[in-house]
């Protein structure tokens, strides 16, 4: 047999303000029911079921309700949270939440934020940050490194268009006159002081890049025919019939 839930008793607040300011009247003293260990350290800490099970009937007898969801904004990934009041009127913002992590640290952001917006627009005192803001800035702390890692690497690795049949063919042409050894290693490190980047090879080079190789082989190639002496008019002639 279902048992038909009890009407609440709503109180006649006018305002969203008004309602707020009854409801910090009254607010109650949330119990610090759960432990959590972060390393050696352990804490005790009221999750979001404790705060919303003593919270929100009181505020839903003052014509207040709360609602909150993940979603994207912008192309950021967030909480949109809401407080409602029977008037009309309402209180709503956004929480950032990390876009990279596991399930469960993604899920404990948002637990965090929920329970953490939840006290910031009626007033509630949190009692501590909890297991969940442990995790939510193990998943905040792993997207900036993976963010600096994305950079390092988009500079390590431009996006231009890669050296060509035609610049590889002219580089190998050059290295000899040039001087440069015939050795791979010995090639490699010449155009790594050339383009002041690392590289393993002359295909990871980008054709801006195999261009100024290119320019530079070009000069230590003319500069050694430059160096090396004519000969002599008088072996010349005699060379003649």
């Amino acid at each position: 047999m279902t048992t038909a839930a009890m009407p609440v008793e709503t109180k006649n607040i006018g305002t969203l303000a008004e309602a707020l300011a009854d409801l910090q009247t009254q607010l109650p003293h949330v119990a610090k029911n759960n432990t959590a260990k972060a390393g050696t350290y352990s804490y005790n800490y009221a999750d979001l079921a404790e705060i919303s099970r003593q919270l929100l009937p009181v505020m839903g007898k003052l014509g207040l309700s709360f609602t909150s969801k993940p979603t994207l904004l912008d192309g950021k990934f967030v909480l949109a949270y809401k407080l409602r009041h029977i008037s009309g009127e309402s209180d709503e913002g956004v929480w950032p939440l990390p876009e990279r992590g596991s399930p469960q640290e993604i899920g404990s952001a948002v637990s965090y934020a929920r329970r953490y917006c939840l006290c910031a627009v009626t007033g509630l005192a949190p009692d501590n940050d909890g297991e969940d803001a442990v995790l939510a800035e193990q998943a905040a702390r792993k997207q900036r490194v993976e963010r600096v890692e994305e950079r390092i690497a988009a500079t390590q690795a431009p996006a231009e268009p890669r050296i060509n049949a035609g610049q590889q063919k002219e580089m190998q042409d050059l290295f000899p006159q040039a001087g440069i050894g015939a050795g791979k290693a010995d090639r490699v490190q010449f155009a790594v002081t050339v383009v002041k980047r690392q590289i393993g090879s002359a295909t990871e080079l980008t054709q801006a890049e195999a261009k100024k190789v290119i320019d530079r082989l070009q000069q230590l190639a003319t500069r050694r025919v430059e160096q090396v002496p004519a000969e002599a008019p008088e072996a010349v002639a005699e060379s003649q019939p």
